[in-house]
């Protein structure tokens, strides 16, 4: 839904999830998810995540 908005379709969109099967990375990366954090995590992982989206 969010890709099929034009005000927010290039927004970079973090998948969080317990999931951690290439099955479902590829199903996220399909939907339009940009990066993918897998719970648990420690605090640097979502950061790195983050800064490879928005950081040139």
């Amino acid at each position: 839904m969010i890709r099929k908005d034009p005000k927010i379709k290039d927004t970079p969109v973090i998948m969080l999830t317990t999931e951690a099967g290439q099955d479902k990375m590829m199903e996220g990366k399909a939907a339009g998810a940009k990066a993918w954090v897998v719970k648990p995590f420690k605090p640097p992982q979502m950061l790195d995540a983050v800064a490879k989206l928005v950081l040139p």
